[in-house]
């Protein structure tokens, strides 16, 4: 689990101040990074070696809004790991209240510069080795 913090940008808002809800998504990639950055999977380093992540789903459930001027954490979680795909769970936190602002989940798979599947066991034996343990960490 890693918590990024966020303060929401103007230009992410609406006439009334509070943050457009397509803004969450771009959240969750933001955060997503970050989690990758923590667990020492730096996302650079994974394009850099060829590998791409497009993401297949995302879901999110809007709780409670957030304004122009909040700052909230986002909790990530890895909730799913197969060898083929990868999925994160996403908690949005109003930082001051603790409030619960937003729920998501994203699934994303592997593949090569072509876009062929990868499979990370076989053909990338260190990362399949961090995605396990931080799978198993994460669901504790």
């Amino acid at each position: 689990m890693d918590i990024y913090e966020r303060t929401p940008h103007y230009y992410e808002t609406d006439q009334m101040k509070i943050v457009h809800h397509s803004n969450y998504i771009r959240w969750f990639e933001e955060a997503r990074i970050h989690y990758l950055d923590s667990i020492g999977m730096r996302f650079a380093d994974q394009e850099a070696t060829g590998i791409v992540c497009p993401v297949l789903t995302v879901d999110a459930k809007y709780i409670g809004m957030v304004r122009f001027g909040d700052t909230v954490q986002i909790e990530t979680r890895l909730n799913m790991y197969n060898g083929l795909r990868y999925g994160f769970s996403y908690t949005v936190r109003d930082k001051a209240t603790g409030e619960v602002r937003c729920t998501g989940t994203s699934t994303h798979c592997f593949l090569d510069p072509e876009g062929r599947i990868l499979r990370v066991k076989r053909e990338y034996l260190p990362m399949h080795e961090v995605l396990t343990k931080y799978l198993e960490t994460d669901k504790a």
